[in-house]
């Protein structure tokens, strides 16, 4: 799942209904950045995606739904989420921009912008649509399988298992 979708799913998962009307999610500036590497499983990645995640309410109800809860959520959902290639990227500064303009004394148009990397997965897929030295590939979401516990072999002793 994209970083948008997954933004996306949960705060409307949070929000009240009635907050949620008139709501849009949409990408803005988007571009790629060259950073093809095999990473194990026969997963490929070709490039490192950055663009802006843009949350619009068209008529968010301010009184009824206080606007901090909005906040609160997205710093739940940053503080979840794998962060780790705008290091890669060179993004230093990925704070929100928040714009609200109301429109009356009940509503207001927020707009959220988020900036966003992930990576371009490839994996091999002989009905997959993309061509890739020599074989056929799909897109995919990468899968990173990390280690909870490693065996230490010592020289006299025997082997340790250490959970990490």
């Amino acid at each position: 799942m994209s970083q948008i979708d997954s933004l996306t799913a949960f705060i409307t998962a949070n929000m009240p209904r009635r907050a949620m009307q008139a709501f849009s999610s949409n990408i803005e500036a988007m571009k790629t950045l060259p950073a093809c590497k095999e990473m194990g499983l026969d997963q490929v990645q070709l490039s490192i995606i950055r663009y802006d995640a843009v949350l619009i309410w068209e008529r968010f109800p301010y009184r009824e739904c206080d606007p901090r809860l909005l906040m609160a959520l997205l710093d739940v959902w940053l503080a979840s989420e794998d962060r780790e290639l705008f290091a890669q990227v060179g993004i230093t500064n990925a704070e929100p921009d928040w714009d609200i303009d109301p429109i009356d004394e009940e509503t207001a148009i927020v707009a959220l912008t988020v900036p966003m990397a992930e990576a371009l997965v490839i994996v091999p897929d002989d009905a997959g649509a993309i061509p890739y030295q020599g074989k056929k590939y799909r897109l995919a979401d990468a899968e990173i399988w990390t280690a909870l516990s490693a065996v230490i072999h010592g020289p006299a002793d025997g082997a340790v298992e250490v959970p990490l």
